[in-house]
């Protein structure tokens, strides 16, 4: 009982320590991808749609709240920064294709958990290079703000995979589609395979390259459930963000 008690105190401590919390950490983008909107989102066309309304919001309910300036310059949230992606001429947040004129087959690239499509953006125009249509997708609650990612379920990154996949089928035809999963994207990638064996109406992967993958998980990750539970408490909010470390920054 009392191990119990000193580690609750240590868990309110960290909460209630540290910086205030930011407008990133507490905006709540409604526009994000949901398994359960796959009635609204039937293409991986309406995906990209859907996913230029979410940044439209989060330039609303993020960017608009955030100074701009030198003393702002390194700020990731603050339009024109050093830091914001949308400065640069390709905004690797977000999904994005590149075409072949004629592709040898697709390929479909899967990033880590909190990551973005930037992580493999360097494997994307190689396996461009030669001669694949290449889809770098972002996954849903990445690549805006981190608290999209207390939303975001796999049920969401499956969902999105699926049309992904679908689509390339569509651009490729009977080309052989693989798929490249990083850290995270590695489970996520071998789930759809699984879910296509079973299902021989779904585009299949030739192949699946697993980066990093993220196959085992502690037993210790079955508290994450508990601690974003104890974020919802007032004061304890940073909770949800103590032991989030973008693998990427």
């Amino acid at each position: 009982m009392r191990a119990l008690t000193i580690g609750l105190a240590v868990i309110f401590l960290s909460a209630c320590g540290g910086q205030p919390l930011e407008p990133w950490h507490t905006a709540r983008l409604s526009s994000e991808f949901k398994a359960g909107k796959t009635d609204e989102v039937a293409s991986f066309e309406d995906y990209l749609r859907l996913e230029e309304q979410l940044f439209e919001e989060l330039d609303a309910e993020v960017y608009s709240k955030v100074g701009t300036g030198p003393e702002f310059a390194l700020v990731r949230y603050s339009h024109g920064s050093a830091a914001d992606p949308e400065s640069f001429p390709q905004n690797y947040n977000r999904s994005y294709e590149l075409p072949a004129e004629s592709p040898q087959g697709g390929v479909l690239l899967l990033h880590g958990m909190s990551d973005s499509p930037y992580s493999l953006w360097a494997i994307a125009e190689a396996l461009h290079d030669a001669g694949l249509h290449v889809l770098n997708l972002r996954l849903p609650g990445h690549g805006t703000a981190p608290s999209s990612l207390t939303q975001a379920r796999w049920q969401d990154f499956a969902g999105a995979v699926e049309l992904a996949m679908s689509h390339l089928h569509d651009v490729v035809g009977d080309k052989p589609i693989h798929i490249v999963g990083f850290s995270n994207g590695a489970p996520v990638a071998v789930n759809y395979a699984l879910n296509a064996i079973e299902d021989r109406s779904k585009a299949q992967p030739a192949s699946l390259i697993l980066i990093a993958p993220a196959i085992g998980v502690s037993a210790a990750a079955g508290l994450a459930g508990f601690k974003n539970f104890l974020g919802g408490i007032p004061g304890l909010a940073g909770l949800r963000y103590t032991q989030i470390r973008p693998e990427f920054e």
